[in-house]
């Protein structure tokens, strides 16, 4: 069953909008609803009650992000992160694999703010900009 928190962030299609290319899947066979672009960025990260350590983005999505860390980190761990240029965000860590482990953001990006993110990082979006 999918809740309100699970679906995503969807727009008004009007005749001059294309469909929403973060919700196409990026590979055949990814299980998540939401496209991760690749982006190398440094950030923080923050476990309740810690002090916060500098980590590496390796994918961002509008609802999550991979990031690589010093430590490994335990899966439902309440945490926030702090990309570039905005406040701390709340998040849960949803799966770990050693020094690499994923975050499930509490509330989800919006597309503008995901979308300055990967610009910033990458230089320029890996689909052709809407109109």
């Amino acid at each position: 069953m999918r809740t309100l928190r699970d679906r995503a962030i969807g727009f008004r299609r009007t005749k001059r909008q294309s469909v929403d290319p973060w919700l196409s899947p990026a590979l055949a066979g990814d299980r998540r609803r939401v496209r991760r672009v690749a982006c190398r960025t440094p950030a923080s990260f923050r476990q309740s009650q810690r002090n916060r350590v500098d980590v590496d983005i390796a994918n961002l999505s509008t609802h999550g992000c991979a990031v690589k860390a010093a430590e490994p980190q335990e899966v439902g761990t309440r945490c926030w992160i702090i990309l570039p240029t905005l406040e701390s965000w709340s998040a849960r860590v949803s799966w770990s694999d050693g020094a690499l482990f994923g975050l499930d953001f509490s509330r989800p990006l919006h597309r503008a703010v995901a979308e300055m993110i990967v610009v910033r990082t990458n230089g320029s979006l890996p689909w052709p900009a809407s109109a």
